[in-house]
C-alpha cells in the first residue's frame, strides 16, 4: 500500500513537472517579439499571445508539485529542516531543488508580468515599448526541469527508506557468549 502511494505521488509529481516545463517552453515560443509591437497614439499595441497564461500555468504547476512533495515526504524534509538520518547527497538535492523552484517560479511570474506590459518608455533614441526578452521563460523551464529531476530523485529515495519495515527492538538474536572469552584478559593497545 505504501509503495503504491509512492508510485502515485511520483507520477503526479512527474506530470506536474512536465506541465511546468512544457508550459514554460510554450510560453517562450509564443511570447510577443519586439518586431510584433506597434506604437499607436502614444500607446504600445501588442498582438494577442498566450504567453502570460502559459507562464502562470507553469508557475502554478511547479508550486503544486512542491506542495505535493512536501506533504508526501512529511515533516523534516523541507528546504532548511532535515530528517537526521538522510545522506548528504539527498540534503543537497533538497536544497538545490528548493532554490531552483523559487527561482523558476519567480521567473515565470516576472515573465507573465512582462509579457503583458504595455507601457511606453522614452529613451534617447525615441519611444520604445517594453517586451519580454528572449530566453527568460526558457531558462525558467530548464530550471523547472532540473528541479523536477532532483525532486523525483530525492522523493523516491526518501519514499524507499520509508517503505523499509522497521524491526521491533529485541527481535534480533544475540550470539551466546562463550566462557573461554570471558577468561582471556583484554588486549592492550
Amino acid at each position: 500500500m505504501v509503495i503504491r502511494r509512492s508510485i502515485i505521488v511520483a507520477g503526479v509529481v512527474l506530470i506536474l513537472g512536465l506541465i511546468s516545463v512544457g508550459a514554460g517552453i510554450a510560453a517562450e515560443l509564443t511570447r510577443v517579439k519586439a518586431s510584433q509591437i506597434r506604437i499607436e497614439n502614444g500607446e504600445c499595441v501588442h498582438p494577442n499571445s498566450p504567453a502570460m497564461g502559459l507562464a502562470i500555468t507553469a508557475a502554478v504547476a511547479l508550486l503544486l508539485m512542491r506542495i505535493i512533495v512536501k506533504l508526501a515526504t512529511g515533516r523534516g524534509y523541507s528546504c532548511c529542516r532535515f530528517h537526521p538520518n538522510i545522506p548528504k547527497l539527498i540534503r543537497y538535492c533538497i536544497i538545490i531543488a528548493w532554490i531552483m523552484s523559487i527561482v523558476a517560479v519567480s521567473q515565470f511570474i516576472a515573465g507573465a508580468k512582462l509579457s503583458n506590459k504595455k507601457d511606453l518608455k522614452i529613451t534617447l533614441t525615441g519611444e520604445e515599448c517594453y517586451y519580454l526578452k528572449p530566453g527568460m521563460l526558457s531558462t525558467a523551464a530548464f530550471e523547472a526541469l532540473v528541479n523536477l529531476v532532483l525532486t523525483l530523485f530525492y522523493y523516491l529515495v526518501i519514499a524507499s527508506t520509508q517503505n523499509v519495515p522497521v524491526k521491533p527492538p529485541g527481535s534480533e538474536l544475540e550470539a551466546p557468549s562463550t566462557i573461554e572469552d570471558s577468561k582471556k584478559p583484554p588486549l592492550l593497545p
